[in-house]
């Protein structure tokens, strides 16, 4: 099945997914549950090595005043300093003590702001950056590295936080977070000239053309793109030495749309319309193709070596995907 098939007939479009209701939540995470964030770490996080942060994490650094980290069998040539001599007089083997140095990890946090991400109640937008800003304090709390870009169109450049290669803080990602705004489509352009769907292509590749330190990729996306796009940008940041870790958010409309009437469907990241008469049969085509969509993403992620991670967006961060992250060994 082509990745690009429910969007052929169904598109994820605003006049549908976006019925009355309440009003999205804010971005703030409670006190109680930054403490419980605290007590994680986010696995699975290579060392930036070199030297360049103190963390807690092992480098591959080795020699003198560092942390113990393991013994192995003396090799002829082997520095005696570093020979355990109370270990040779029980056992009568050599083993050579070897260290390594706590370092940071890096963790690199790609976010969705293409205007797909608005949809739903509550918004793919507003739980990505929640998410976001999670995944970023359980890393600073770790004393990792942390970098959080936003991809828009190939037209803009990518919005990146902290600046100038600062620290930052949760505090302060939460308020840039909710300054940010999600990018537009301009209709009056040519339908020729409409092609929100190489964002995510172009958001990878400035990513990577302007991030040295190799790390832990978080995308969080609606993955929206067509099979091409989405092997391309998984294959670029996995073969540029990348972790990738995906989160795929679709909202509670996209999973269960209204099972009745006639809709004239507006796309979000493409010019055009179509109607639609929803009926019993064309929600189970539907149900049957997003699910075979979910799973063809998932695979193209796995084929990479990376972990994926299915998330609606009106998940519950403090109870719900704490646990899911925990099951699937992102955090401890």
């Amino acid at each position: 099945m082509s990745l690009a098939a429910p969007q052929r007939w169904w598109q994820r479009l605003r006049a549908l997914f976006t019925p009355p209701g309440p009003v999205d939540p804010g971005l703030d995470l409670p006190p109680d549950f930054l403490q419980l964030l605290e007590r994680l770490r986010l696995l699975s996080i290579r060392a930036v090595g070199g030297g360049v942060r103190q963390g807690h994490r092992l480098g591959a650094y080795r020699g003198g005043q560092l942390e113990f980290h393991d013994y192995r069998a003396y090799t002829p040539g082997d520095d005696l300093r570093y020979l355990d001599w109370n270990l040779y007089a029980r056992m009568e083997k050599a083993f050579i003590k070897e260290f390594a140095r706590e370092e940071a990890g890096a963790v690199h946090i790609l976010l969705d702001g293409t205007p797909s991400m608005s949809l739903g109640t509550p918004s793919k937008w507003t739980f990505a950056r929640r998410l976001a800003a999670l995944l970023a304090h359980v890393a600073w709390t770790g004393q990792d590295i942390v970098q959080v870009s936003i991809f828009r169109s190939p037209q803009q450049p990518l919005s990146t936080f902290p600046p100038n290669g600062n620290k930052g803080n949760t505090a302060q990602l939460l308020d840039w977070l909710r300054r940010e705004r999600l990018g537009t489509l301009d209709r009056s352009q040519d339908i020729s000239q409409v092609r929100s769907a190489e964002a995510l292509s172009d958001g990878v590749r400035q990513f990577l053309s302007s991030t040295a330190s190799k790390g832990r990729a978080f995308l969080l996306s609606d993955f929206w793109d067509g099979e091409e796009t989405l092997t391309a940008a998984f294959h670029r940041l996995t073969a540029s030495g990348f972790e990738l870790s995906a989160v795929h958010v679709l909202s509670p409309e996209e999973l269960a749309p209204p099972d009745a009437g006639d809709w004239r469907l507006f796309a979000d990241e493409e010019a055009g319309d179509v109607e639609l008469a929803v009926t019993r049969p064309v929600l189970e085509r539907y149900a049957s193709e997003l699910e075979a969509y979910r799973a063809a993403v998932e695979g193209l992620v796995r084929r990479r070596g990376g972990m994926y991670l299915f998330a609606p967006s009106n998940t519950s961060l403090e109870r719900v995907l704490i646990h899911a992250l925990r099951r699937r060994l992102w955090v401890a």
